[in-house]
């Protein structure tokens, strides 16, 4: 019998069982590994969004505060206190996380970290790089973190630093407040920074060129054609250089405003207010008012001395019926005197014996009446002339009626009412009524050398400027600073007008309608050579067009505005031109060359002094301009 053995076959379900278990044990791990990769992540993700809405809660307390800080600035001042600031909080409503408000210590007793440093002359940034101003270096930093999210703890920090600065207007060589419109008949180079609040409008006719050797600014558009409202073809782009290409010109900036009773509106109007007596509200005898910080942006206000005449002007006795004022804001007992005029101008007897009355009647030895023809205006002047060299003596005079007692009492020999400077400052109203013939204005003679505290003169009538001016100071040679870019010897020196007109040693007050500009027999109205060294902030006849057709401006190559034949003759001009609103009495349009003017060669530069804040004018306008330089977050 034979036997069969069966092969023994081995079970394969122990392996598969192993298989399936090596393989569910490499998907949990998988698996336990993406739910801890994605939770992980999740995590990540909250605290990515978390500390991103920190960051924006940090900022918006920051710039809660920095709002708060702007609005005292630019309306006032600002607190010097940090703890005016350091503690308000922005509104929460509506916002999806609660936050916990710090300052950089964590302590949440405050909002944010705040420092205030105090005013002082300081290199300016950003927007203002170059320029100069008396400025408050401020940082603000806060942080936030988020409430009720858990076990995520973490916070956020937003730090900024700014400067609050008031920048002198007569930094720039050429500012203006509306349109700037420049289209030479000649080469012209600006060597200091150009500022519109406005457009530019440059078309210089080829070849003469326009060169801008340093920034230029517009807050709206710079274009290289003329207004639309000139009638004269468009030059040529290719005419226009820079010689600062980097960042350089800009258009669309912020606008640059100079702050006016409560508020900041650069509308010309408002900005012109400045030059006109203050309102009511402002106005002395209301004393806090009129002498504190929004009623001295006034320059009546501010000024040493006020002159002022009867309507009548040079229609009553020459210079008699003129009067002068001192001024001093300090002295709360008596801060405005009448000056006495100086010196004899008649004397008459009335009756006899024992009745007999001798009567003086007195007159001011710097200021009288003048009376000459604009061509321009079409009008016959009366001016308040002031002699500039009969005010430097009235000034040094010792007596009864001189002006030391009041210099003395603004240097501060007489006691705390100091001013601390000799009297720099007059303000002039001339009360004669414009009608068709007959112009209001103030005229400024004999200024080769001013007061040795410099000299601003504030009208809100035309000025005339005749002869030299500001070329040279005590104890240097005569003229030491005429027809040279050199203003080493002058002082700070400003005219704010509503017009300016530069007449040369030559001009003579006889001229009258009957005078041409050239006639058969000859030229007339023949310049000489003339040099003015001041800061100007004036109006302007802007380009319009009007029922008779377009009309030119006259640009800023007619600025400054004359009367004569200068033809081959030099006008040297250094300081800073200010174009801030639209003249209300001189307002007749550019005449163009030939009639009213031949054009000089026009020698005119920036007063590099003015980078210097002991050197600036007296009474300088500032705007209030606030820069952001430094943004941090952590």
């Amino acid at each position: 019998m034979q036997t069969l053995l069966s092969p023994h076959r081995r079970s394969r379900s122990g392996f598969a069982v192993l298989i399936t278990l090596a393989f569910l044990t490499v998907m949990l791990t998988v698996f336990a590994s993406m739910l801890y990769w994605s939770t992980t992540n999740a995590n990540i993700t909250k605290r990515n969004v978390l500390y991103n809405n920190a960051e924006y809660a940090a900022e918006s307390s920051e710039e809660n505060i920095l709002a708060t800080m702007m609005r005292d600035f630019t309306y006032g001042s600002l607190n010097s206190s940090p703890s005016a600031y350091n503690t308000l909080k922005p509104s929460t409503n509506g916002w999806p996380i609660a936050f916990q408000f710090s300052d950089t210590n964590g302590n949440t007793a405050y909002t944010a970290t705040v420092t205030i440093a105090p005013f002082a002359w300081s290199v300016l940034t950003g927007q203002f790089d170059g320029l100069a101003g008396y400025a408050q270096y401020c940082q603000v930093a806060s942080t936030a973190t988020p409430l009720n999210q858990g076990n995520i703890n973490l916070s956020a920090t937003v730090y900024q630093s700014e400067q609050f600065a008031l920048v002198p207007v007569f930094q720039f060589a050429v500012f203006y407040n509306m349109d700037l419109e420049i289209n030479p008949g000649a080469d012209m180079v600006i060597n200091g920074k150009v500022w519109s609040n406005g457009n530019i409008w440059s078309s210089p006719s080829s070849p003469n060129t326009l060169s801008y050797s340093n920034t230029v600014d517009a807050s709206g558009q710079i274009y290289y054609v003329r207004d639309p409202n000139d009638p004269n073809g468009n030059g040529s782009s290719n005419q226009v250089k820079y010689l600062i290409t980097m960042n350089n010109p800009l258009q669309n900036v912020d606008t640059l405003t100079m702050p006016i009773g409560t508020g900041t509106n650069n509308n010309p109007t408002n900005v012109q207010a400045i030059i006109y007596p203050p309102p009511a509200g402002y106005a002395p005898p209301n004393y806090s008012a009129a002498y504190g910080s929004n009623g001295t942006v006034y320059l009546e206000n501010a000024v040493d001395l006020i002159i002022t005449n009867a309507a009548n002007g040079t229609n009553g006795t020459s210079g008699t019926n003129i009067t002068v004022y001192y001024q001093n804001q300090n002295d709360t007992s008596q801060y405005i005197q009448t000056v006495p005029p100086d010196v004899l101008a008649s004397s008459n007897v009335t009756g006899s014996g024992s009745s007999k009355t001798t009567n003086l009647v007195y007159a001011y030895s710097f200021v009288t009446n003048a009376t000459f023809y604009d061509y321009r205006e079409s009008d016959t002047v009366q001016a308040i002339q002031i002699d500039v060299g009969k005010l430097n003596t009235w000034l040094n005079n010792s007596g009864a009626r001189g002006g030391l007692t009041y210099n003395n009492l603004n240097t501060g020999a007489s006691g705390s009412v100091s001013k601390g400077h000799g009297i720099n400052s007059i303000y002039a109203y001339n009360s004669v009524p414009m009608n068709v013939n007959q112009l209001p204005a103030v005229r400024l003679t004999d200024g080769a050398q001013l007061p040795n505290s410099g000299l601003t003169v504030v009208t809100p009538q035309p000025m005339y400027v005749e002869g030299n001016y500001n070329v040279q100071t005590n104890g240097t040679a005569a003229n030491a600073s005429a027809q040279t870019t050199n203003t080493a010897y002058t002082v700070p020196a400003s005219i704010m007008a509503d017009a300016i007109t530069i007449l040369s040693p030559s001009w003579s007050d006889t001229y009258n309608i009957n005078t041409p500009l050239t006639a058969s027999s000859g030229t007339q109205r023949q310049a000489s050579a003339d040099t003015v060294n001041a800061a100007l902030l004036v109006g302007i006849v802007p380009s319009v067009t009007t029922a008779g057709g377009k009309q030119y401006s006259g640009g800023l190559e007619n600025y400054l505005r004359l009367l004569e034949n200068w033809s081959g003759i030099s006008l040297q001009y250094n300081g800073s031109e200010v174009g801030m609103y639209s003249s209300l009495y001189a307002t007749n349009f550019w005449p163009g060359t030939g009639t009213v003017y031949n054009a000089p060669n026009r020698n005119w530069g920036f007063d590099n002094n003015f980078m210097n804040y002991a050197k600036l004018p007296p009474l300088t306008p500032e705007f209030k301009a606030i820069s952001r330089f430094t943004w941090l977050a952590w």
